[in-house]
């Protein structure tokens, strides 16, 4: 049957019904239990408190995560009371800040008896709250920053290995040249010595095998030539002795003799010492740069801009060639990559001295540039003014003067070469070999005690080198000549030796020819260069 309207009062001759809840309040209730169902089934953290940290409500999740079995059993505690005294400070201050806007960050929790645990924690204010009312959402991302902290460690470890093969890299490219200067290099000198020698002797009998000597010393001489390029690739000398601005001019000298590459150097005129290290790794960056420009830019024209400045250093290396591909480019300028050659061990040599590399690349050409950070010290020697060199001027009686016989000193590391050198002077009646030292130190002591006329001076030597053995003992005021008796081959070493205090220099490939010839020229008060009278020979 249809359902009947009654039109009685429904309140009469009835008592009043009992309160009930209405229906609005009962679907809120049920909506908050639903809420709370909800929150509590997620793997997030979430809790709200009161700005002084009172708890009004922790899901399980957040309950788990500071070691309580149940939510509940969080309600009413303060967070003060959960966490370690050391971790409150931090909340405290989260809480604070999140009154007036969010705040987040990481948090180490600890509790007696549990494994600390790291929150990635975020506090915001709840603006429709009753009451003032702080949400608090919690990631645990504890095993995420171990694994970060691991990798952090491994990428660490990597970088100091690619560090140590970088230095032992170098350390056993300047071994392996010091071995090829001073063993191969010297004893073929000492041969094309022996052989000068043996020559003349041939000659004054009408020998016809003077010819097959002379054809033995022009082959040991070409492969002398061929050492002394490679030991200088391997480690150019002049780094150590003179610094990144002689190290460059003969590299760039050499590389244009070697290619079809022009460069143009440009450098400040008196370009300071840095360390070791940093020329070193600056070296590198520009011998690999150029390498590169040789091997792939297809152009015939780079320029190298060496700046000290605003307390760095910095070095531009540009050419003007077909550039490099933008998925190339990205490939090798991935800071990712630790290890390896060309761009990535440029990266890394300068990385670990606080260092920069950037590589900028479009089809007009590409451009490198080196940053490194100068030291105090290195900035406060390129702030002093360069002190003026001057000779001393002395008069008198000159060292061994009234001496028939003007004395020698014969400094060289290599026992074959001043044994080659004895064989050349032994047979002069007015020379006689005053002494000898097998290091620049040495030859400063033996110098002031012996007082030679003059000095057969290597360049090369451990210990204190010849350029720092010359300028010494200049210092000390004497006039003894000093002949510079070098492997070096380059524009701008006459002008070298010279800023030093050395009289003149002969070149040990013309040793047999030149090295009597320079003594006594310098002994007469003259100048004498081996490459000036190379010249003059080619030109007659």
């Amino acid at each position: 049957m249809p359902r009947r309207h009654s039109t009685e009062n429904p309140t009469a001759n009835n008592p009043s019904p009992a309160p009930r809840e209405s229906g609005l309040d009962s679907r809120l209730n049920g909506n908050e239990i639903f809420f709370r169902e909800l929150v509590d089934s997620i793997d997030i953290a979430v809790a709200s408190v009161t700005p002084d940290g009172e708890i009004l409500y922790a899901n399980s999740r957040f309950a788990a995560i500071l070691a309580f079995p149940d939510s509940r059993d969080l309600t009413g505690w303060n967070l003060r009371e959960t966490v370690s005294v050391t971790s409150w400070d931090s909340i405290a201050l989260a809480l604070n800040q999140a009154i007036l806007r969010p705040a987040e960050g990481d948090l180490s929790l600890k509790r007696d008896g549990v494994d600390e645990r790291i929150l990635r924690m975020s506090f915001r204010c709840l603006q429709a709250a009753p009451e003032p009312a702080i949400l608090i959402v919690a990631h645990e991302v504890t095993e995420l920053v171990k694994t970060n902290k691991a990798l952090h460690e491994s990428q660490s470890a990597l970088r100091n290995l690619s560090a140590r093969i970088l230095q032992v890299q170098d350390e056993e490219r300047r071994r392996m040249a010091r071995d090829l200067h001073d063993t191969t290099g010297q004893e073929l000198v000492a041969l094309d010595i022996l052989l000068q020698s043996l020559a003349k002797e041939l000659a004054q009998r009408n020998d016809s095998s003077q010819k097959t000597v002379l054809e033995a010393i022009a082959i040991g001489n070409k492969v002398n030539a061929e050492i002394r390029t490679l030991s200088y690739l391997l480690h150019p000398p002049l780094l150590d002795e003179l610094g990144l601005g002689s190290a460059l001019e003969w590299y760039v000298e050499g590389l244009m003799r070697r290619s079809e590459l022009d460069v143009s150097l440009e450098k400040p005129a008196k370009l300071p010492r840095f360390s070791a290290e940093k020329e070193i790794a600056l070296f590198r960056v520009i011998q690999a740069a150029l390498t590169n420009v040789v091997r792939h830019s297809q152009t015939k024209k780079a320029w190298i801009r060496l700046l000290v400045h605003g307390g760095e250093i910095q070095v531009h290396v540009t050419d003007k060639g077909k550039g490099i591909d933008p998925a190339t480019l990205e490939r090798i300028t991935d800071s990712s990559r630790t290890l390896g050659v060309g761009i990535s061990g440029m990266r890394e040599r300068l990385a670990q001295l606080g260092g920069t590399l950037e590589v900028t690349s479009s089809k007009h050409g590409t451009r490198i540039t080196a940053v490194l950070p100068l030291e105090a010290r290195e900035e406060e020697e390129i702030a002093q003014p360069a002190a003026t060199a001057a000779r001393v001027s002395h008069t008198g009686a000159q060292p061994g003067e009234g001496s028939e016989r003007k004395r020698v000193l014969i400094v060289d590391d290599h026992e074959v070469v001043r044994r080659g050198i004895r064989n050349l002077l032994n047979d002069q009646d007015d020379l006689e070999i005053c002494g000898e030292a097998c290091d620049g130190n040495e030859a400063v002591s033996k110098a002031t005690d012996l007082q030679p006329d003059i000095v057969i001076l290597d360049l090369v030597m451990p210990e204190s080198g010849g350029l720092v053995a010359a300028q010494r003992i200049r210092k000390l005021g004497s006039n003894t000549k000093i002949l510079a008796f070098t492997s070096h081959s380059y524009n701008g070493l006459e002008r070298m030796v010279q800023s030093v205090g050395c009289d003149g220099y002969v070149l040990k490939s013309y040793a047999a020819r030149d090295l009597l010839l320079g003594v006594r020229e310098l002994l007469a008060g003259r100048t004498f260069f081996s490459e000036n009278v190379q010249r003059r020979a080619s030109s007659a």
